[in-house]
C-alpha cells in the first residue's frame, strides 16, 4: 500500500515537473540565465524521477545492469542550483563556476556506463557493477554537498557580493530553502551510509522519504524562484522609471528661509523621494533637516492633519496610484508596485491604500484601466 501511494506521488511529480518547465518556457523571461538554470534544476530532478517511475512500474523485469546503472541526472541537480543562485544574485562573474566540471563529470559517468554495458550487461548480481554504482553515488553526494556548502557560504557570508540584488529581495526564501535542503542532503548521505554494506541488495525503502521530501521542496523552489525573479525584475524596472522622473524641484522654495517649516519638510521629502524608503523614519528626517523630532512631529500633524507615518503612506499611495494606471506598467504585479512605492509587504500596502482611497489596489486598477 505504501509503495503504491509512493508510486502515484512519483508519477504526479514527473507530470508536475514537465508542466512547470513547459509553462516557464512560455514566459517572457524564459531566456534569462536565472530561469534557464532554475528550469534545469527541475528538469534534471524530473528526469531522475521519470527513470525511477519507469523501472518501478513498467520495467520491473529489467536486468541487474539497467536497475543499477540509471543515468545520473541527480548528479546535476545541485550544480544547476548553485549556478541558478549565482545568476539570481548577479554574482556569476565573482565566484567560481562549476558548470564545466559538472558537465564533464556527467559525461564521464555516461562513458563509464557504456563501458560497463559492454562488459557486464548480461551478468546478474554483478558485484563490480553494484560496487561502482555505490562509489559513484558517494562521489556525487560529496560533490553535491561541496556545492551546497558553497551556496550557503555565498548566501550568508558574502552578502557584500550581492548588495544590488539584496536591495530588491531579502532572499529569505532562498535561505529557507538552503536550511530545508541541507536536511534532505543529510538524509541522502544517511541513506548511503545505511546501505554501505548492502552492495548487491541495497534497502530501497530508505530512499522513499528522501524522494518524497526532495520532490516537494524542489517544486516549491521552482515556484518561489520564478515568482521572486519576476518580482525583482519588475521592481528594477519600476525603480529605474521612478528615478528618471523629473523632480520639479522649486529651488526658491528650497532656499527661501521665509518658506513655512512644513513646506520645507514637504519639499525635502517629496523631491528627494524619501517616502520610497520603507525604513524612512521621523528620526531620520530629523537628522537630515537638523530639526528636533518633536518639532517635526507637531508641524506635520498641524499642517497636514496626518501623523508622520500616515503622511508618508499618503505619498506612497499617490505614487502607487500613478503607477497602477500607467500603460507602461499595466502588466506588472500589484505587489511589485507596492514594494517599490515604499511599503514593506503586500498587506501593509493594501491596508494603507484602502485607508486613503476607500478601495483596494486591485479594484482601483480595474476601475481605471
Amino acid at each position: 500500500m505504501v509503495k503504491e501511494v509512493f508510486n502515484y506521488f512519483m508519477i504526479a511529480s514527473v507530470i508536475i515537473g514537465f508542466i512547470f518547465i513547459i509553462t516557464t518556457l512560455q514566459s517572457k523571461r524564459a531566456k534569462d540565465n536565472s530561469i534557464v538554470y532554475l528550469n534545469l534544476v527541475v528538469l534534471f530532478f524530473t528526469l531522475n524521477n521519470l527513470q525511477i517511475v519507469l523501472i518501478d512500474n513498467f520495467f520491473q523485469e529489467a536486468n541487474f545492469f539497467i536497475r543499477n546503472m540509471l543515468l545520473p541526472f541527480y548528479a546535476l541537480i545541485v550544480p544547476a542550483f548553485y549556478t541558478f543562485i549565482s545568476y539570481y544574485l548577479n554574482v556569476e562573474r565573482k565566484i567560481t563556476s562549476f558548470v564545466a566540471f559538472s558537465t564533464a563529470l556527467f559525461l564521464v559517468e555516461l562513458i563509464n556506463r557504456i563501458v560497463f554495458f559492454k562488459l557486464y550487461y548480461e551478468i546478474d548480481d554483478c558485484y563490480i557493477v553494484a560496487k561502482y554504482s555505490q562509489i559513484e553515488e558517494i562521489f556525487n553526494a560529496l560533490f553535491s554537498l561541496f556545492l551546497f556548502v558553497k551556496s550557503i557560504q555565498l548566501l550568508f557570508n558574502k552578502t557584500k557580493l550581492y548588495s544590488y540584488t539584496a536591495s530588491y529581495d531579502n532572499v529569505k526564501w532562498l535561505k529557507k530553502f538552503l536550511f530545508l535542503g541541507s536536511l534532505i542532503l543529510m538524509t541522502w548521505i544517511g541513506a548511503i551510509v545505511f546501505n554501505i554494506d548492502e552492495v548487491l541488495n541495497p534497502q530501497i525503502f530508505i530512499y522513499y522519504p528522501l524522494r518524497l521530501s526532495s520532490s516537494l521542496l524542489l517544486f516549491w523552489l521552482g515556484y518561489q524562484g520564478v515568482f521572486n525573479y519576476s518580482l525583482m525584475y519588475e521592481r528594477i524596472k519600476l525603480r529605474e522609471a521612478i528615478s528618471n522622473e523629473l523632480n520639479n524641484i522649486d529651488e526658491e522654495l528650497k532656499t527661501n528661509s521665509k518658506s513655512s517649516k512644513f513646506q520645507i519638510i514637504k519639499n525635502h521629502i517629496e523631491n528627494n523621494k524619501n517616502y520610497l524608503n520603507p525604513n524612512y523614519s521621523l528620526e531620520l528626517l530629523s537628522s537630515e533637516l537638523k530639526i528636533s523630532v518633536s518639532s517635526l512631529s507637531k508641524t506635520i500633524n498641524d499642517e497636514s492633519g496626518f501623523s508622520f507615518s500616515d503622511y508618508i503612506n499618503s505619498l506612497r499611495v499617490e505614487k502607487a496610484k500613478h503607477l497602477l494606471v500607467s500603460i507602461d506598467f499595466k502588466e506588472y504585479t500589484i505587489l511589485s508596485i507596492g514594494l517599490e512605492c515604499g511599503f514593506n509587504s503586500k498587506s501593509t500596502f493594501y491596508l494603507a491604500f484602502k485607508k486613503f482611497t476607500n478601495t483596494t489596489p486591485t479594484d482601483f486598477r480595474k476601475q481605471n484601466s
